[in-house]
């Protein structure tokens, strides 16, 4: 096998763990967000063309799992992994904090990017007060992982 296809399969192997690791751990009243990682890492680390070109298919598998409407998780996941690459070019000094400190922001964008679309497109899918709740309990959970994923080309 050459490195392309190794690459391809390593990463559809660890895209499958992390939905197959979000379904296990997400209970019914809260549902991780530990994909918006994956898009994190590849906007970080490859650029933004990476970070989207993750960032829609991951946000279109979302979508079509939970049985709603397709759309707002690609967007979502899409303007994520836009999002991250602008961490990394210099403008900011990087310490693990503030990768903390990004991937809660990223989290906080993401949900925030999926509950207005929702609520525009389709049926209010939770009250705000609720959403604010589960969105900074989602932020929390990701949060230390930030700590890991450091930019690096």
């Amino acid at each position: 096998m050459n490195k392309t296809v190794k690459k391809i399969v390593f990463w559809t192997i660890i895209v499958a763990g992390v939905f197959l690791v979000q379904s296990v751990v997400s209970t019914e009243l809260i549902k991780v967000n530990l994909t918006l990682l994956l898009v994190y890492y590849f906007g970080l680390k490859k650029g933004d063309l990476q970070g989207v070109a993750v960032g829609i298919p991951v946000g279109f598998l979302e979508d079509a799992l939970s049985g709603q409407l397709i759309g707002p998780g690609m967007m979502g996941k899409g303007l994520a992994g836009i999002l991250p690459s602008y961490l990394s070019d210099g403008f900011f000094i990087w310490t693990p904090l503030f990768g903390m400190f990004a991937v809660f922001t990223l989290t906080v964008f993401d949900e925030t990017v999926v509950y207005t679309s929702l609520s525009l497109f389709s049926q209010s899918p939770a009250p705000f007060r609720d959403f604010l709740a589960l969105t900074f309990v989602k932020a929390l959970i990701n949060a230390p992982f930030g700590w890991l994923i450091r930019p690096g080309k």
